[in-house]
């Protein structure tokens, strides 16, 4: 009898809307960091954008915000 193993792929994510995405496929845009947390803006290939922010203390807290090009326009006016 085989057993499957099952793999976790760490570029596949969730954003908050909902949708699995495969980060992997993605152009990062911009990267920011420090010791507590990550802060990176991934371009895909529909013109979409992905806000990933990553807490190296609590990976729970880690949020995929997914945003387009007029969302992405509206923040450079803020």
């Amino acid at each position: 009898m085989y057993s499957t193993i099952m793999t976790v792929n760490s570029d596949i994510i969730t954003t908050t809307c909902g949708r699995a995405l495969d980060l992997s496929r993605t152009e990062l845009v911009i990267e920011r960091s420090n010791s507590l947390f990550s802060y990176n803006i991934h371009k895909m290939d529909t013109g979409e954008y992905v806000i990933a922010e990553k807490f190296y203390a609590n990976p729970f807290n880690n949020r995929y915000i997914l945003l387009n090009d007029e969302q992405i326009e509206m923040l450079k006016h803020l």
